[in-house]
C-alpha cells in the first residue's frame, strides 16, 4: 500500500494537485492550517503553513515549499523558480514579518515538501544548506514521498477509521485501472465501506470526504500514467455522487466542520471537472471535428458498441458543459471577471464540440435505447442555454424522422431493452415482439418537448401522427421528483419520484408546453432538492446520468416560451 501511495504522490504536480493535496493531508493528521496556496497573491516561498506537534509534542509552526516529483539540480538553484530561492523568501521575509503574532514564539520547521524524492546530484548540497540554515529557533526538515506516503497511512487513510475490506478493494482498483469496469466496481465498492462505517458528526463526515478525495486522487494519477482514464471518471462520478448524502445535513452553521465539509466538497467536485476535461481533451477534442470521428475511434466494429458508446459520450460533453455553466455564473456573481471571461471561452468551445460531435457521427441521430434520450436531453439543455436552438430543432427533426424511420421498417428503432444481449438479438420479427420491446417511451415526449421550445410544428406534427398511429400502444412517460426523490436520486434506487403516464401529443407546441408547465406546477417536490439550496444544480443531472434516470422536466426552459 504504502508503494502504490509512494507512487501517487511522485506523479502529482505542484500547482493544482500536490499543494491542494497537503493541506488535508495536514488537517488529518491533528494539525490546523493556517495559510493554502493562492493564486495570484505573493506566498514568499510557503505553499502551506500549519500548527502542529512534534514527535516528543512539541507545538511549532510549519512552514511547507513544495515541489513535485523527485529534486533534481535544475529545482534546486535555478532562479526564481528554484527550491533554495523559495526558503531564502522564507528566511528572509515570511519568517520575520509574516508569522501571526500569537505564535511568535513558536519553534519553526521550515520543511522543503517534495513528492518524490532527494537526487544524489543534489543532496549534499541540499543538507548542506538546511544544516547552515538551522538555528535553534528554525530547523529544516526534508518531507519526500516515502514519509508523506507515511503521514497518508497514518492520517487521512489511517486503517483504524476505515473498514477492513479497504486495502484489497483500493489495491485491485489501482491495479485494473486499464480494465474499467472491473476497477470501478472495487471503487465503489470502497465507497459503500467509507461511508456506511462513517460516524454521525461533522468531524467523521469530512474525514469520509478527504478519504474518497485521495483514493480518487490516486486511482486517476495511476489511470493517467497509462494514458486510459475512463475508470478515474467513472469512479469520480460515483464519489460526488455518493458525498453529497453523507453531507448534506451537516453542512448548515458557521463552525470549522462545516466550513470544511464545504470546502471539501468543492474540490472533489472541482476534482471531477479536472478528470472530465481531461477525458475530452484526450478523447473528444482531437475527433470530434473530424467526419465519424468518434465513431471510428470505438474500438469495436460492432454497429451496437458505437452507438451505445457514442451516447454515452454525447452526455459526457452536455453535462461537462452545464458544470462549466455553473462555474461561469458562481465567477460572475462573485466578480472575477478576468476568471468568468475565460469560463465564458470555455463554454463556447464546450459547445462547439457538442456540435461537431453530433454533425460529423451520424450513429447520434439514430439512438437504439429509449434510456438515450437523457444524453439527448442533457446535450439540448446545454446548447439551449448558449442560444443554440436552431442547431436542436435540426437535430432533434434528425432524430425524430430516423426514429419513426426505423420502427416503420423493423430497423434498430429505439427499445426498452438495456441488457447486451436482448441488444445484440435486436429487433426481432413480430408484432408482440415489437409491442414489448417499446412498450414505454421517455425519447419520444423528449423529442416532442424540444420541438416544441425550439418552435418546429412539423416535426411536433409527425410525432403526433406516429404516437397516435403505429406507435399508439407505448405509453409516454415523464418522470417528476416526489418526496421520496431526495433519498433516492443520488444512489440511483428505481421506483423514485411520479410518473406522468398516458398523455397523448399535441400538435400545437404551445399545448404541449402548457401540459408539462402544468404538471411541474403540481409537482413542487422538484424546489426541495438539497443541491438547489446550496447552488449545485448540475450534482441532479449527474445522477440522471449516472443512473440514467429522466431528468426533471423542470429543467426545461418551459417558462420562457409561455
Amino acid at each position: 500500500m504504502k508503494l502504490i501511495f509512494m507512487e501517487y504522490l511522485a506523479s502529482l504536480d505542484e500547482r493544482g494537485e500536490l499543494d491542494v493535496v497537503m493541506p488535508d493531508l495536514l488537517s488529518e493528521t491533528g494539525m490546523t492550517v493556517l495559510s493554502k496556496p493562492g493564486i495570484g497573491t505573493k506566498q514568499y516561498g510557503v505553499d502551506v503553513a500549519a500548527i502542529g506537534k512534534d514527535a516528543d509534542g512539541t507545538r511549532k509552526v510549519y512552514l511547507l515549499s513544495i515541489k513535485p516529483g523527485d529534486l533534481k539540480r535544475a529545482d534546486w538553484d535555478t532562479g526564481l523558480q528554484g527550491l533554495r530561492t523559495s526558503l531564502n523568501q522564507i528566511k528572509d521575509v515570511y519568517i520575520p514579518r509574516l508569522i501571526p503574532k500569537r505564535y511568535a514564539d513558536l519553534p519553526i520547521v521550515v520543511v522543503l515538501c517534495i513528492g518524490g524524492d532527494l537526487r544524489e546530484d543534489v543532496r549534499d548540497d541540499v543538507n548542506g544548506y538546511m544544516d547552515t540554515s538551522s538555528s535553534e529557533a528554525v530547523q529544516f526538515d526534508l518531507w519526500n514521498g516515502d514519509h508523506l506516503s507515511e503521514l497518508l497511512l497514518s492520517g487521512i487513510l489511517r486503517e483504524k477509521s476505515l473498514p477492513s475490506t479497504w486495502q484489497s478493494d483500493f489495491r485491485k482498483c489501482v491495479a485494473m485501472v486499464d480494465e474499467p469496469q472491473i476497477a470501478f466496481a472495487h471503487f465503489c465498492r470502497l465507497l459503500h465501506d467509507i461511508a456506511s462505517q462513517c460516524r454521525r458528526t461533522r468531524p467523521a463526515r469530512l474525514t469520509a470526504i478527504r478519504q474518497m478525495y485521495i483514493a480518487l486522487w490516486t486511482v486517476y494519477v495511476w489511470a493517467r500514467g497509462t494514458g486510459n482514464i475512463e475508470a478515474p471518471f467513472l469512479c469520480a462520478e460515483r464519489a460526488v455522487l455518493v458525498s453529497w448524502p453523507l453531507i448534506k445535513d451537516y453542512l448548515s452553521g458557521k463552525s470549522k466542520a462545516a466550513r470544511g465539509l464545504t470546502a471539501s466538497m468543492e474540490r472533489l467536485v472541482t476534482l471531477y471537472r479536472l478528470i472530465s476535461a481531461d477525458y475530452l481533451a484526450k478523447n473528444v477534442v482531437p475527433r470530434a471535428p473530424v467526419r465519424h470521428g468518434l465513431a471510428s475511434a470505438v474500438p469495436s466494429q460492432a454497429s451496437l458498441d458505437v452507438n451505445i458508446r457514442l451516447f454515452d459520450v454525447l452526455g459526457r460533453i452536455g453535462l461537462h458543459g452545464l458544470w462549466e455553466l455553473h462555474a461561469y455564473h458562481v465567477l460572475q456573481q462573485s466578480d472575477q471577471s478576468d476568471d468568468a471571461e475565460q469560463a465564458r471561452k470555455a463554454l463556447s468551445e464546450t459547445a462547439d464540440l457538442l456540435i461537431y460531435a453530433v454533425r460529423n457521427n451520424p450513429v447520434l441521430w439514430t439512438p437504439i435505447k429509449d434510456n438515450q434520450a437523457v444524453d439527448i436531453d442533457i446535450a439540448c439543455l446545454f446548447l439551449n442555454k448558449l442560444g443554440h436552438d436552431e442547431f436542436i430543432r435540426w437535430w432533434i427533426g434528425q432524430v425524430t424522422r430516423a426514429t419513426v424511420f426505423a420502427f416503420n421498417n423493423n430497423a434498430a428503432y429505439p427499445c426498452v431493452f438495456n441488457d447486451y444481449r436482448d441488444l445484440l438479438n435486436h429487433p426481432r420479427d413480430g408484432d408482440a415482439y415489437r409491442t414489448e420491446a417499446t412498450a414505454g417511451s421517455i425519447l419520444v415526449p423528449t423529442l416532442a418537448v424540444w420541438s416544441s421550445l425550439t418552435g418546429d410544428a412539423e416535426t411536433l406534427r409527425h410525432l403526433a401522427e406516429f404516437t397516435s398511429g403505429p406507435f399508439r400502444h407505448s405509453t409516454l412517460q415523464l418522470l417528476y421528483p416526489g418526496s421520496d426523490t431526495e433519498q433516492h436520486l443520488y444512489e440511483g434506487t428505481s421506483g423514485h419520484g411520479l410518473n406522468a403516464n398516458g398523455f397523448t401529443i399535441p400538435e400545437s407546441p404551445n399545448e404541449m408546453l402548457s401540459l408539462i408547465r402544468s404538471e411541474c406546477n403540481a409537482s413542487p417536490a422538484f424546489n426541495s432538492l438539497s443541491v438547489l439550496e446550496f447552488g449545485l444544480w448540475p450534482l441532479i443531472v449527474l445522477a440522471c446520468r449516472h443512473h440514467r434516470q429522466p431528468l426533471p422536466p423542470h429543467f426545461w426552459p418551459i417558462e420562457e416560451t409561455s
